[in-house]
């Protein structure tokens, strides 16, 4: 059976790509990263968005592929 990792759940949508990050540039290098999607976009305020002209957003958490949490769902079998 897999591990309960995020890159292992129904909910986890990833590799992000490098220009849809929300992140430091040096985050990007830590990592495989995905967005989770179990619950509704949360609003962020952070330098970043001010840096891009916006003051609220809502963003999907950002996840390591190896992180885990206590609402993983084993992504199910596809049929062909």
């Amino acid at each position: 059976m897999r591990k309960a990792k995020c890159k292992h759940c129904r909910y986890w949508k990833g590799p992000i790509p490098y220009e849809h990050r929300y992140c430091p540039p040096e985050e990007m290098l830590k990592g495989e990263w995905g967005f989770c999607k179990r619950h509704a976009p949360r609003p962020k305020v952070d330098n970043v968005e001010a840096v891009r002209g916006k003051t609220y957003i809502a963003l999907w958490p950002e996840t390591l592929a190896e992180d885990v949490c206590g609402e993983f769902a084993l992504i199910p079998l596809q049929k062909e």
